[in-house]
C-alpha cells in the first residue's frame, strides 16, 4: 500500500514535470518561518478561529511579547493577519497552504508512511 502511494505521488510529479522553481522560491520563506514548533502550534490553534495574543501565548507557554514577535513574523510573510477589537489584538490564519501543511505534518510527522 505504501509503495502504491509513493508511485502515485511520483507519477503526479512526473506528469506535472515537477514543481516549478518559481513556486518553490515563493513558498520557501513561508516554510522557513513555519519551521518552529511554537509557530506551528499557534497556526494549528488559529485554524479553529481567530485568537488573541494572550490566549496564544498561554497555549504555547510564551510571554505575550514573545508570542507577539512570532505572530508579527508570520504576518510579515502573509501567513496570518490581525484585527483589533478594542485593546485586544486577534490573529487568524490567511495563508491558503497553512492547513494543508499541518495536515501533512499530522499525518506523516512521526515518520510513518500511511
Amino acid at each position: 500500500m505504501v509503495q502504491r502511494k509513493k508511485e502515485a505521488a511520483a507519477a503526479c510529479i512526473r506528469d506535472q514535470e515537477g514543481i516549478p522553481m518559481d513556486v518553490l522560491t515563493r513558498v520557501a520563506p513561508v516554510i522557513r518561518v513555519l519551521a518552529h514548533p511554537q509557530r506551528l502550534k499557534m497556526v494549528e490553534l488559529m485554524l479553529s478561529g481567530p485568537m488573541s495574543v494572550g490566549d496564544l501565548a498561554l497555549a504555547v507557554d510564551l510571554a505575550p511579547a514573545a508570542a507577539s514577535q512570532h505572530l508579527n513574523n508570520m504576518r510579515a510573510h502573509g501567513i496570518v493577519d490581525k484585527h483589533r477589537d478594542g485593546r485586544a489584538v486577534f490573529y487568524s490564519v490567511i495563508h491558503p497552504a497553512a492547513e494543508s501543511l499541518l495536515l501533512c505534518i499530522s499525518r506523516y510527522g512521526d515518520g510513518r508512511q500511511e
